[in-house]
């Protein structure tokens, strides 16, 4: 005849266990709660406090660069900068705005990229950093007094903002988040460009080339000390 005494006890053991095991998951329920309404209310800013770099990216589209193209320009960019630099990254897209022909250079051709940094300024500061975005051609001043000379991007690192434009970029689709995420770095971290000179380094000089194919992370040495 079996034992069904035994067999009551048995089950009495997994029940207990099972009724632990339940009270300390119990436990964990209102701290996650309390985690998440702080978060909603207060932002992760003040989660987070010193513990990692934070910032959140503001991406200004200007005329005909749409909000569809800056949505996949969003996406490319949640993609890989987690993979790429340490810390809390948010990206946001801004409503479109027209480039002001104040913003032009001399030449007419070109809208110059201090003028639209300018702009950019006002509510930019070390966690809120502001990217223009643009398929117009861009420039700066150059070396030996050139004036309006044509790039991919620039910042001005104390004005925690930057400009980039596809218009001379090789790959435009695939690469234009490689461009946003080098002028980030030099925004966000005043970073310079790469000490090594690494071929496949994202804060390698361009030195006016415009194919980033062989760039997709930082080299070693950038990772290290950035």
């Amino acid at each position: 005849m079996p034992d069904i005494s035994n067999k009551k006890f048995n089950l009495y053991g997994v029940y207990k266990k099972a009724f632990f095991q339940m009270k300390k998951i119990l436990w964990l329920i209102p701290i996650a709660a309390i985690f998440a309404i702080a978060y909603f209310l207060y932002g992760k800013k003040q989660i987070i406090g010193d513990c990692c770099p934070h910032a959140t990216l503001y991406l200004q589209p200007y005329d005909n660069f749409t909000q569809k193209e800056a949505g996949k320009l969003k996406a490319d960019l949640d993609n890989h900068l987690g993979e790429i630099l340490y810390g809390v990254f948010e990206v946001r897209v801004l409503p479109n705005k027209p480039l002001s022909n104040s913003f032009l250079g001399e030449t007419k051709k070109k809208y110059r990229i201090d003028k639209i940094i300018d702009s950019l300024k006002e509510d930019a500061d070390n966690e809120n950093i502001y990217i223009g975005i643009t398929h117009r051609d861009i420039c700066r001043d150059y070396k030996n007094g050139v004036k309006d000379w044509g790039v991919l991007g620039s910042s001005i690192a104390d004005y925690h903002a930057c400009v980039v434009s596809d218009y001379r970029l090789k790959h435009k689709k695939r690469d234009l988040w490689k461009v946003v995420t080098h002028e980030f770095i030099h925004t966000f971290y005043g970073y310079p460009h790469c000490p090594k000179d690494s071929a496949h380094c994202l804060m390698k000089d361009a030195k006016g080339k415009t194919d980033f194919s062989n760039k997709h992370d930082l080299c070693g040495y950038c990772k290290k000390n950035l």
